[in-house]
């Protein structure tokens, strides 16, 4: 319990909202869950539980776990391991998502299909794996060209939790700045970081990560953009713009026009690959207007990511 309490007090310092418990917590009692839960609340966190598949299928059995989350204040569960696209599943994800509902529990489902649309009906559904992230961080794969495919696979078919962004040996090949890109550009309603909390606030883009929205007012792919080569997205939240680009195979400089910004001045905060280390940042400050353009210099399997703030004097 005390470690997950010292990282609810990491995530209350970075602003993040919940902090998602895993399987350890099947031998606490409701006392141990309800200290965490109170605590956690100090620090404007919530919790989420993480649950085996297999132990919403009995109805009863999800029945009393889903009161039991409502009574100690849980907010919502990760299920995981469903690992079928049967009809039964597939009736499952339905049983699962309007039960949580009537309890006002968020739900984030794991080992499981692509979403087709139930966040229409069920908008408690927060995300969804159905994807290959970085869990799968240890084994050799060719994150660059796969990072940069899924904006326009995968992910258009609805949100992905990829568990972004992490600073450590998992990111392989790519940079610190590619990391980062990736929390910006892949969707996901509720944005589970990959990274201990810890290596965020030590991280100096973290004000710029602070700062990242898990929903937004406007996406603007860029025509740059090539799957499996780059994907550039210029997205708005309020009046505060990312510029977020994940570099492929190949190292390259781009030039990007920032026409998509609105009228007016705009201070911009860049965060670019260094040539020489992969676990750096190098950082500008500069500022533009929509008739102005930014070259991105980027490494192999690197990134580029600015953050653009109205000046309003």
């Amino acid at each position: 319990v005390e470690g997950m309490k010292e990282f609810s007090q990491l995530a209350g310092e970075l602003g993040f909202e919940y902090n998602t418990v895993d399987a350890f917590w099947y031998r606490w009692t409701d006392e141990q869950i309800k200290d965490l839960v109170d605590y956690s609340a100090q620090f404007g966190v919530k919790i989420w539980l993480w649950r085996h598949g297999r132990d919403v299928r009995d109805p009863q059995k999800r029945k009393e776990l889903f009161e039991r989350c409502r009574r100690l204040g849980v907010v919502g569960l990760k299920l995981d391991a469903f690992s079928h696209e049967s009809k039964e599943f597939i009736d499952l994800y339905q049983a699962c998502l309007r039960e949580a509902a009537e309890h006002q529990l968020m739900l984030n489902i794991h080992g499981s299909n692509k979403p087709t649309g139930e966040v229409r009906s069920w908008p408690n559904e927060m995300t969804r794996e159905g994807i290959r992230g970085l869990e799968y961080g240890r084994n050799q794969f060719e994150w660059t060209t796969h990072n940069t495919t899924l904006p326009f696979t995968r992910l258009i078919a609805g949100a992905g939790d990829y568990t972004p962004m992490i600073f450590g040996e998992r990111k392989l090949e790519t940079s610190w700045a590619h990391q980062i890109a990736t929390a910006l550009i892949f969707n996901s309603s509720a944005l589970v970081f990959g990274a201990h909390p810890q290596a965020i606030l030590d991280n100096p883009a973290v004000n710029i990560i602070k700062d990242i929205p898990a929903t937004w007012d406007e996406t603007v792919v860029l025509p740059c953009s090539e799957i499996g080569e780059i994907a550039a997205f210029a997205r708005r939240s309020g009046d505060t713009w990312f510029l977020a680009v994940l570099n492929g195979t190949a190292e390259r400089a781009l030039q990007f026009p920032l026409s998509f910004l609105g009228e007016g001045w705009y201070e911009g905060s860049v965060w670019n690959d260094r040539p020489a280390d992969a676990a750096s940042l190098k950082t500008e400050r500069v500022f533009c207007r929509n008739t102005d353009s930014l070259t991105g210099r980027m490494r192999a399997g690197g990134g580029y990511v600015v953050r653009f703030q109205l000046k309003t004097n």
